[in-house]
C-alpha cells in the first residue's frame, strides 16, 4: 500500500515540477557538464549495462578518454569502481557531479545507463544528449508504470530529449526486432537514425551465429561490409548487445575492423551471464535475469548449446515490486529447467513466504524431487552444488553483480558469488 501512494505522490504535478526544477538547479550548479561531452544513453529492459560497458570499451579504445555509469559500475578510463547505490539512475545532483567528475578527468565521451524511474523522476533530465539506443522492451516496473505502453512512452522521452541538444551529434539507435523499437523507427522519422537486428531488415546485422557454452561466433554486416567476430560474451541476448554498440561506434566513424578488436577484447561483464567451472565439472553461470524475457533467453540459450546437460536453475523474485511478472517467471523456469530451486530475492517488506507460494503455484514440478523451495539463499546455492554432477549446468538468478539483501528485517550483506566461491573452495579463481 505505502509503495502505491508513493507511486501516485510522484505523478502529481507538483512533485513534478520540483524534480524538474531540482534536476535545473543541479546542472547550473555544475555549469551544465554535459555540454562538454558528448553523452550516449542507453536504455531499454534488459542488456543495458552491458551494452554501456562494450560501448565503453570501443569509444576508449579508439576515441578518447571515455566515462561509464551503469548498474553494476563506473569508470573513467580504465579505472573501475563499482556502483554500490543499488539503483541505476541516481538523485540529479549526483548525476551532474559524476558528469562534471568526467569532465575534470579529461573525458570526451560519457556512456549512461537510464531505467525508466530515472527518466520519469527526473534524475537524468536537464541534460544534453547526443545519442539514445534502445535494447528492447518487455514488462517489468509495472507496479511503478500503469501499463507497458506508459513504461515504453516513458523510455520513448529519451529520444525526444536527444533533439533538444545544442550540438551537433543527434543519433538514435533502434532495435528493429522488437515491437517497440520498429514502430518507433517507423513513427519517429529522423535522419540520424539507424537500425540493428537479427530477423529484420535493419542497417547493422548479424549473420551465421554460432553459440557454444564458452564463447559466440558470428558475422558482423554494416551496409556493404562484413566482419567475422569471436566474443566472450555468450547468448543471443548479447549479439543483440554487441550490434546496438557497434552501430554507435559506426556512427561516430570508427572503422569496422576495430570495431571488431574491441569486441574480442572486452569481458564479460560481472554477473552478467558469467561462465565457471569446478572440479566436478560442472558448469555455473551467474546472471542478473530478472524479468520472464531474459529468464527465458538465458534457460533457452542453455538449451540449446548443451540439449543433454541437466539444467538446475536456482532463482526468486522480488519483495513488493512486479508481482505481475511472478507467474510468468516460474512458468518459464519450469518450462526450460530440469530442477528448479526456489529462494529468496529480496523479500524487502513483503513476507518471505508470500513471494515464495506465488511463484511456487506456477512451477509444474514434483516437489522434493525436482522442485525445492529453500527460503535462505545460500543455503539454495549449496543445494544446487550438492545436487550437480559432472556435465550439469547450474543457472543462478537475479542478483548477479549486487552484494546487498533486503530482508524483512534490515539490509545485509550477501553475495551469489562469495557464497560460490565458497563452495568450489577457491579450487578455481573466480573475480570479486
Amino acid at each position: 500500500m505505502l509503495w502505491k501512494i508513493k507511486n501516485i505522490l510522484r505523478r502529481s504535478v507538483f512533485y513534478n515540477i520540483y524534480k524538474w526544477l531540482q534536476s535545473k538547479s543541479a546542472n547550473a550548479a555544475f555549469w551544465n557538464p554535459s555540454s562538454k561531452m558528448v553523452v550516449i544513453w542507453v536504455t531499454g529492459t534488459d542488456g543495458k549495462s552491458t551494452t554501456c560497458n562494450i560501448i565503453h570499451k570501443i569509444l576508449n579504445d579508439n576515441l578518447w578518454k571515455t566515462a561509464l555509469f551503469t548498474t553494476v559500475n563506473q569508470k573513467f578510463g580504465s579505472i573501475e569502481k563499482a556502483n554500490t547505490a543499488k539503483m541505476t539512475n541516481v538523485s540529479a545532483w549526483k548525476t551532474q557531479e559524476f558528469l562534471s567528475e568526467a569532465v575534470e578527468n579529461g573525458c570526451k565521451y560519457c556512456v549512461l545507463e537510464v531505467s525508466s524511474h530515472g527518466i520519469d523522476q527526473k534524475r537524468v533530465a536537464n541534460i544534453e544528449y547526443d545519442v539514445a539506443v534502445l535494447t528492447n522492451i518487455t514488462e517489468e516496473h509495472l507496479d511503478y508504470h500503469k501499463n507497458i505502453t506508459d513504461y515504453a512512452n516513458t523510455k520513448r522521452q529519451l529520444f525526444q530529449w536527444v533533439m533538444k541538444n545544442k550540438k551537433w551529434l543527434w543519433i538514435w539507435v533502434l532495435n528493429k526486432d522488437d515491437d517497440f523499437g520498429k514502430k518507433w523507427s517507423e513513427e519517429l522519422v529522423f535522419k540520424k537514425t539507424i537500425t540493428y537486428a537479427l530477423y529484420s531488415g535493419a542497417e547493422i546485422k548479424a549473420e551465421n551465429i554460432k553459440q557454444f557454452v564458452d564463447h559466440t561466433e558470428f558475422e558482423l554486416k554494416y551496409l556493404n561490409q562484413s566482419y567475422p567476430i569471436k566474443t566472450k560474451l555468450l547468448w543471443i541476448f548479447n549479439v543483440y548487445n554487441i550490434l546496438a554498440a557497434s552501430a554507435v561506434a559506426l556512427w561516430l566513424k570508427i572503422d569496422l575492423e576495430k570495431v571488431a578488436k574491441s569486441i574480442e577484447e572486452i569481458e564479460p561483464v560481472k554477473w552478467r551471464m558469467n561462465y565457471y567451472q569446478d572440479k566436478k565439472w560442472t558448469h555455473y553461470f551467474i546472471d542478473y535475469a530478472h524479468t520472464p524475457a531474459a529468464l527465458n533467453a538465458v534457460l533457452k540459450y542453455l538449451k540449446d548449446v548443451a540439449p543433454e546437460n541437466k539444467i538446475i536453475t536456482v532463482f526468486g523474485a522480488p519483495g513488493v515490486r512486479d508481482q505481475q511478472k511472478r507467474p510468468k517467471m516460474g512458468q518459464v523456469v519450469s518450462t526450460f529447467s530440469d530442477v528448479v530451486i526456489l529462494t529468496d530475492d529480496d523479500p524487502d517488506t513483503e513476507p518471505r513466504m508470500q513471494i515464495i507460494e506465488q511463484v511456487a503455484k506456477w512451477i509444474k514440478r514434483q516437489q522434493w524431487e525436482d522442485f525445492w523451495i529453500i527460503p535462505d539463499r545460500e543455503l539454495a546455492i549449496k543445494l544446487a552444488y550438492d545436487l550437480s554432477k559432472k556435465d550439469d549446468i547450474v543457472l543462478i538468478a537475479w542478483k548477479g553483480h549486487e552484494t546487498v539483501q533486503l530482508t524483512n528485517l534490515w539490509k545485509r550483506h550477501y553475495s551469489d558469488v562469495e557464497t560460490l566461491q565458497t563452495l568450489i573452495k577457491n579450487d578455481w579463481e573466480l573475480p570479486l
